[in-house]
């Protein structure tokens, strides 16, 4: 994990900027003055950019290629993590941004078996959209699949789960964003992030112990969703990612 920070191609540690899409408007990438994005050391003009309902379109050397919703693009030294959301935008990477060494890094609660929990989703009658609130201010769609009820810590739980409504995002995805009694103190105070893992029918296996921070913990450039008011929980997850600090 902590290798993974240190890469300068992956690591939210290495980003120094980032550009959203205007509609349907490309933006241009390379060293000039009059570039969208300006790259020190890239051709001037090298590359132009553009966003399609459900994913990119790259179009340099005279090649125009598609990409995903979620894709990684490599110009010069830089990378350029492609992030769509329906709200389309640019994260440069650098690898000479001095983050990538003096972090802040992450850093975990010690393992506790006690924090894997299995639940089961429980339908409110028909699927229904949800607005999920993201860090720079957008509004996301989702759908609500209703709640994944649970005992943790002895006490009777529930988590709304959603799936983002956005290019990219399958129809087996289930999204779990919450808030707890450590938040804002001992854990990142936007919130953390548990992946569903399916058992089989209406069952889920919760590992909090691999509860973890959306990218905006190591930078504001990106764009991450907010857990939603219903889902704070009424107990402190020391387990998972804690807070790394530095933001």
């Amino acid at each position: 994990m902590l290798h993974g920070f240190r890469d300068p191609r992956t690591s939210p540690l290495a980003a120094v900027a980032r550009h959203d899409f205007a509609p349907e408007k490309p933006l241009s990438l390379g060293g000039a003055p009059d570039d969208d994005v300006q790259l020190d050391g890239v051709a001037p003009h090298a590359a132009v950019l553009r966003a399609l309902a459900d994913g990119f379109e790259l179009t340099r050397d005279g090649k125009t290629e598609s990409l995903p919703p979620s894709a990684w693009v490599s110009l010069g030294r830089y990378t350029l993590r492609l992030s769509h959301q329906n709200f389309p935008g640019v994260v440069v990477l650098d690898p000479e941004s001095p983050r990538l060494r003096s972090g802040p890094f992450p850093i975990w609660f010690a393992p506790d078996p006690a924090f894997r929990v299995e639940a089961r989703l429980v339908q409110e009658g028909p699927l229904r959209e949800q607005v999920i609130l993201s860090t720079r201010g957008n509004k996301r769609r989702a759908l609500r699949l209703g709640e994944l009820r649970f005992q943790l810590l002895g006490k009777p739980m529930k988590l709304s789960a959603l799936r983002l409504l956005e290019p990219g995002q399958g129809e087996a995805a289930v999204s779990i964003f919450f808030r707890d009694q450590t938040t804002g103190h001992e854990s990142y105070p936007v919130g953390r992030y548990v992946d569903a893992e399916a058992l089989g029918g209406d069952r889920y296996a919760l590992d909090f112990n691999l509860a973890y921070n959306p990218a905006c913990a190591f930078s504001p450039l990106y764009n991450c969703p907010i857990p939603p008011r219903e889902n704070v929980l009424e107990a402190a997850v020391r387990a998972g990612e804690k807070d790394p600090g530095g933001h």
